[in-house]
């Protein structure tokens, strides 16, 4: 989780995240951002920021890059091959899609607005634990290393059987119980308002719980 944090850290670094101070509404800049990075609906966020919809949809991307290297972590694969790694990430746009969250009301605080985001985690990942933990076994159990020309070809193998597991419970895909997260909402120097460096890490390690 660690190492989730910091890449999504490092994404949101190189990210366009700021607002014009003038009119402006804290609450609908993140619930915009929100919309951008988790459902690929950048229609509010273009509309605060200087950004074209390109650029909106790389930083989408981005989000689920980072998510897909995470599940490569988490998994335990060193790496996968360019269609594998291409499922992955055609997956969490599809589980990003039923993202949920309320963002609430803007409290300023001095030059800055907290702001409260109500997250339900969703339980795809979660409650696909015992499936995926059976389907490994059996794969071990079963598998011909003859089939298997190196190690990137079982990481593939391995990769593909969770990944059929997890789009396989889709159906049953649910959320978890309601958490609040407050994130900061932050004015530099030149007047100009974006999210605080650590916000987009708060809201990622509880939009989908593992």
């Amino acid at each position: 989780m660690k190492k989730k944090i910091a890449a999504a850290t490092a994404v949101l670094m190189a990210l366009v995240l700021t607002a014009c101070s003038g009119g402006f509404d804290a609450t609908k800049y993140v619930n915009g951002v929100l919309k951008n990075i988790y459902l690929g609906d950048s229609t509010d966020y273009r509309d605060l920021v200087e950004i074209s919809e390109e650029e909106a949809y790389q930083e989408y991307e981005q989000g689920i890059e980072v998510e897909a290297d995470f599940f490569l972590q988490y998994y335990g694969l060193d790496s996968v091959s360019d269609g594998v790694y291409q499922q992955i990430t055609d997956m969490y746009k599809e589980i990003y899609s039923h993202s949920k969250f309320e963002v609430k009301e803007a409290v300023k605080n001095e030059d800055d607005y907290n702001v409260e985001v109500l997250i339900s985690p969703i339980d795809i990942i979660v409650n696909s634990e015992d499936d995926i933990t059976d389907a490994v076994n059996e794969f071990i159990e079963t598998a011909n290393p003859d089939d298997y020309a190196d190690e990137a070809a079982v990481n593939d193998a391995l990769a593909q059987l969770v990944i059929d597991v997890i789009k396989g419970n889709m159906s049953n895909l649910g959320y978890q119980d309601q958490k609040s997260i407050i994130v900061k909402v932050e004015k530099d120097s030149s007047g100009y308002y974006g999210l605080a460096d650590n916000a987009v890490s708060l809201l990622d390690q509880d939009m989908i719980a593992y």
